[in-house]
């Protein structure tokens, strides 16, 4: 009530100054309805409220188009600042024909004050207002401040009664209200039926409003029927009356026309601006690149290639140049002589020339390789260049996207070194659900739903692999036939041999060093970082287990899980704690020193992995099926220290990029970077299929990121590319020799992955047991 004027008071005896209509106005309220209700208020009668109303409306009629100055602007903090201040995003305002608007030169005609005045409050109630609060939430349609509604019942007042903080409702909806709660129904004042009384005001106003607004619905019937009536017209008044209701149309249509035109003012106003802030920035992308292509040229230039093939023009004396073959030096008299009649010089320029062609050949090819690998790719590198380049200047910032260019270059496709089976070809189902390297990187064991733990030797494996690959190169027309007595024997193909004979395969099926049975579905593996020999895996009972690798035996089992345990992870810091998440929502963490759990950390919904920082210790992130990735600090494990929310599914694996960036998968076919320093995402990899499945993570340094998908292939990332850079497809392969079959197999997929750390080896494996030693070339 602060912005309502000192004189508009309510005068009832006994009463506190009010507002003369009861009315709480908003500080949205215009100017104009402010003037109006402090002539009302000056007068102190309905009359003056009435012709105070009719004289702003007449004011503001369709007669006289409104400028641009005018017109009432909501304009947006965020667009007026795009604008500028002294261009605005206006929205105009335009006249309600239909609610009696228009019709001033008709009652002039009539010549009669009351349809003047009664014109005058339609126009009042009709005309448009700048939007408030109530009309913002949907309470007025028309987006005029509507004072004459109950707040209750949402219709015009009827018997007004006002309370005594000064709200107006009608008699009946208050009466009821009071009667099941003594409060104001807008304020909740504390209010009692002794704190209601007559707004004789209001009630007088409306009721004038009301009949000011059926007499001028009634305007056009009455000129059509004093027209047909029989009473004989002045042909001057005809005249007068038809230029008069010509002039009136002829401004109905300026205002329809400047209200059309202001519209598209708005439109073209906004298009220009945001094209010019495009062209704006195209113009700066293009001269960061002009800038890097002059950085570029000039690089060029000063390591131009010599005729030797050398970036720098260091030339040997002749004769030091043939010495380096055995040839004279200048002065000698005598020498080895040619045996042609080519000269030394002669041979010497030939050679290098056969060189240089090579070279130039190998050179070529190589760079269409990458000019081929760098189109595929085009987009995300162009993203890239653009976004970090805008926010690192200078050659720092180039030689980091160079660095991009190059490694994306330079990788087209992953070569298969060795291929390994987890289950044996009874097997019904061989799903590998986790495969991890010790801690040098020696060896590296192979867990399933066959609740078999399998440990392969990385060396022996690729050994056998590379022996295999040279004998059927060596015995490329050998052929394999089965004795009874089970023995294996090969001959060539030009022998006694009928077509029938099973060619050699082309890989070999190699067997572990070691394998193990759990009791149970094995879900995760992981090796200690510390202890070469200690090995501990998860299982669908919800158990922790710890193994000997070396006797072979299960030494410590931690069952304290009520459902199946998902993930387990080693610190990389206290290598005598591990920490397990699952279905039951917890999250707990263990040392290997007792055999009951240290801490639990409660989720809100399954948990599907869990990880330690590789630096901190004390931090760990899980995710989980509410589509969160949680961070705790074990110091202080009940809040969390931050939740990355984003992903529209459950998350299935989290890794840790680097001590301060998260790398997490989803069900939702996606991959996400996350930033612990931001708490933001940096960067959303999509391209495989991930639905349902859990298809495996695994990272190498802070650049590589490699996972499974549904459609059976192995997809790899690189960190600053949205899109897959390399891709290997499994194939549906043999269940007992390994060979791939032509038809595929749409159930198959790809469960588990691992990188070898510093390399370019990848560990691949699919839901039919087959393990890929990969290599990305």
């Amino acid at each position: 009530m602060a912005n309502i004027p000192r004189t508009a008071q309510f005068h009832a005896v006994g009463m506190p100054a009010r507002h003369p209509l009861g009315v709480q106005l908003e500080s949205m309220q215009s100017d104009a309805s402010t003037d109006s209700a402090d002539s009302a208020s000056e007068h102190g009668s309905a009359t003056a409220v009435t012709a105070s109303a009719a004289t702003a409306t007449e004011s503001e009629s369709p007669t006289t188009p409104q400028s641009s100055g005018q017109e009432s602007s909501a304009v947006a903090p965020e667009e007026d600042e795009d604008l500028g201040a002294d261009q605005q995003f206006i929205t105009p305002t335009r006249m309600d024909e239909d609610s009696g608007v228009g019709a001033t030169g008709l009652l002039s005609i009539a010549a009669t004050a009351d349809m003047a005045v009664a014109q005058g409050a339609a126009k009042r109630r009709s005309a448009p207002s700048p939007p408030s609060m109530d009309s913002a939430s949907g309470n007025n349609s028309s987006g005029s401040l509507v004072i004459t509604n109950c707040p209750i019942c949402l219709e015009p007042m009827r018997e007004a009664f006002m309370t005594a903080c000064g709200h107006s409702f009608c008699y009946q909806c208050i009466s009821r209200h009071l009667a099941e709660r003594e409060s104001c129904p807008s304020c909740f004042h504390v209010l009692g039926n002794d704190q209601v009384y007559p707004n004789f005001a209001l009630n007088k106003l409306i009721t004038q409003m009301d009949a000011a607004a059926g007499r001028s619905v009634n305007i056009v019937q009455q000129l059509r029927d004093t027209v047909e009536s029989d009473e004989v017209l002045d042909p001057q008044d005809i005249d007068a009356l038809l230029a008069m209701l010509q002039q009136k149309k002829q401004a109905i249509r300026n205002s329809e026309r400047q209200f059309e035109m202001s519209i598209l003012r708005q439109f073209l106003t906004t298009a220009r601006l945001k094209k010019a802030a495009a062209i704006e920035a195209l113009r700066k992308e293009l001269r960061l690149v002009e800038e890097d292509l002059d950085y570029v040229a000039d690089q060029l230039e000063q390591n131009t290639p010599c005729d030797d093939g050398y970036g720098e023009c260091r030339r040997l004396p002749r004769s030091n140049v043939l010495s380096l073959y055995g040839r004279a030096r200048a002065g000698d008299t005598a020498g080895v002589q040619v045996p042609n009649d080519t000269s030394t010089e002669d041979t010497t320029t030939m050679l290098s020339e056969e060189v240089s062609a090579a070279s130039t050949s190998s050179t070529a090819l190589s760079r269409a390789k990458h000019s081929r690998r760098v189109n595929e790719h085009f987009d995300d590198l162009e993203a890239y260049y653009f976004n970090h380049r805008m926010r690192r200047a200078g050659d720092e910032g180039l030689d980091e996207f160079m660095e991009t260019l190059t490694t994306v270059a330079r990788y087209e496709r992953f070569r298969q070194t060795a291929m390994l089976r987890y289950g044996d070809s009874t097997a019904s189902t061989a799903i590998v659900a986790s495969i991890e390297f010790d801690r040098d990187e020696e060896i590296f064991a192979v867990a399933g739903v066959a609740r078999k733990i399998k440990i392969y030797d990385y060396a022996n494996v690729v050994q056998q692999a590379d022996s295999w690959d040279n004998f059927n190169a060596d015995k490329a027309n050998v052929r394999q036939t089965q004795r009874p007595a089970g023995r294996q024997d090969w001959w060539d193909r030009e022998s006694d041999t009928t077509d029938d004979e099973p060619v050699l395969p082309s890989t070999m099926m190699q067997y572990p060093v070691a394998e193990y049975t759990n009791r149970s579905k094995i879900s995760c593996l992981s090796f200690n970082p510390y202890i070469k020999a200690q090995l501990a895996c998860s299982d669908y009972d919800g158990t922790v287990s710890l193994w000997d690798v070396n006797a072979g035996t299960p030494t410590m089992s931690l069952g304290e899980h009520e459902k199946r345990a998902w993930s387990l992870d080693f610190s990389h810091v206290d290598p005598t704690r591990l920490c397990s998440g699952s279905d039951d929502g917890k999250v707990k963490v263990w040392t290997t020193n007792r055999r009951s759990s240290v801490m639990t950390i409660e989720g809100k919904a399954n948990v599907c992995c869990v990880r330690f920082n590789p630096l901190h210790g004390n931090i760990l992130c899980f995710g989980s099926a509410d589509h969160n990735v949680h961070c705790f600090d074990l110091r202080s494990p009940k809040h969390p220290l931050c939740v990355f929310r984003g992903h529209r599914k459950a998350v299935s694996y989290t890794r840790f990029l680097s001590p301060d960036e998260i790398i997490s998968a989803s069900t939702d076919s996606s991959l996400k970077l996350w930033s612990m320093r931001t708490q933001e995402c940096v960067r959303t990899f999509s391209g495989h299929t991930n639905e349902k499945n859990f298809v495996g993570l695994t990272t190498m340094g802070e650049d590589w990121i490699a996972c499974g998908s549904e459609n059976n292939t192995m997809y790899a990332y690189y960190r600053n590319l949205s899109h897959p850079a390399v891709t290997h497809q499994f194939g549906n392969c043999n269940s007992v020799t390994g060979a791939e079959q032509p038809e595929d197999d749409p159930s198959l997929f790809v469960s588990a992955v691992c990188w070898k750390n510093k390399t370019n080896t990848v560990l691949s494996a699919n839901s039919q047991g087959i393990i890929k030693v990969l290599e990305m070339v």
